[in-house]
């Protein structure tokens, strides 16, 4: 009797665990973001887009319209519509209407690679802290 009810308490905090990550006001942060990785524009432009992605989107080599050098990536990507589908590239409170987020996840429905093509793609964690920005706004922060 008593595995029986240790094993069912295990289970029941199993799933309590497991329904952490279905917050109805949207993701959370992960439990150890990636070192100096803030939900903060800042923050993101510094530890994701300057190293990953200002290769392929910056002055010298702006592809799919896209530049996100510092001073130009928020009005490049808030409100600011994908021309490959009739999404924005970032919905504010939206992760999920977010073209950004599909491209780094590699989801179907996406024109082209996932995001980014010559460096390691995202980590989990990294995306993570994007979705929460965007989930809390997307503000110029």
């Amino acid at each position: 009797m008593k595995l029986l009810l240790r094993t069912g308490l295990l289970l029941v905090a199993a799933g309590v665990a497991a329904c952490g990550s279905d917050s109805p006001t949207g993701p959370t942060l992960p439990i150890a973001p990636p070192s100096g990785l803030s939900p903060t524009l800042s923050s993101i432009q510094r530890e994701i887009f300057n190293p990953s992605c200002v290769e392929h989107h910056g002055v010298n080599a702006i592809d799919g319209d896209l530049d996100l050098r510092d001073g130009q990536s928020y009005a490049q990507l808030v409100n600011h519509p994908a021309f490959q589908v009739t999404l924005d590239r970032v919905e504010p409170n939206d992760p999920e209407a977010s073209y950004l987020i599909l491209k780094l996840e590699g989801r179907s429905g996406i024109v082209g690679d996932r995001m980014p093509p010559s460096a390691p793609f995202l980590s989990a964690a990294q995306i993570d802290v994007i979705r929460v920005w965007i989930n809390a706004g997307a503000q110029n922060n």
